[in-house]
């Protein structure tokens, strides 16, 4: 898992026009000069409690603390190429759509972690995923924002199953670490 999160936090999800990133820096530019190793050493929550300016490690909280792992059908999605974002789904190839219905997965709702009150270090987003027809996600389809404009830059939508109802919001990583 971590090496999928690494590559994820790693990739370059290029330039655009509407992206100021070439006069603050991208998130991949900067990612990609860091090893697996300085993610998994850097602190899981930094900044000052005092100045309410704390900052939770995206790869800390995906890879150990939001309820996520992988299993079979995970290694199966995350394999496929994602040639086009031409399904309705974020971060999502026609193909890849086709294959998540033909394995009886179930779009339900999706999210932006910019769109609410977040202490990531990075922007996440994703769309909770069904196997059984109910309104309780299983899986969820999560995708790290890498440029500098949140309006784009996202990595492809790769595969987690949830190992409770939802992902576990990263404010109780703030509790624990002070």
């Amino acid at each position: 898992m971590k090496n999928l999160i690494y590559k994820m936090l790693t990739t370059s999800t290029g330039e655009a026009l509407c992206d100021s990133g070439g006069l603050y820096g991208r998130h991949w530019e900067k990612n990609q000069k860091r090893s697996l190793k300085d993610f998994e050493n850097e602190p899981v929550v930094s900044g000052s409690k005092e100045n309410e300016d704390q900052t939770v490690s995206v790869f800390h909280y995906l890879t150990e603390n939001a309820g996520l792992e992988l299993d079979e059908l995970c290694e199966g999605y995350n394999t496929l190429e994602c040639k086009d974002w031409e399904s309705d789904i974020y971060g999502v190839s026609k193909d890849q759509a086709k294959w998540l219905t033909a394995h009886g997965l179930n779009v339900l709702e999706s999210f932006n972690s910019y769109n609410g009150e977040s202490y990531l270090s990075q922007v996440i987003q994703g769309t909770y995923i069904t196997t059984d027809g109910t309104d309780i996600p299983d899986y969820v389809l999560l995708q790290i924002h890498q440029g500098c404009d949140v309006r784009g830059g996202y990595t492809d939508a790769k595969l987690f199953k949830l190992t409770d109802d939802y992902i576990t919001p990263e404010i109780y990583l703030l509790k624990e670490n002070n």
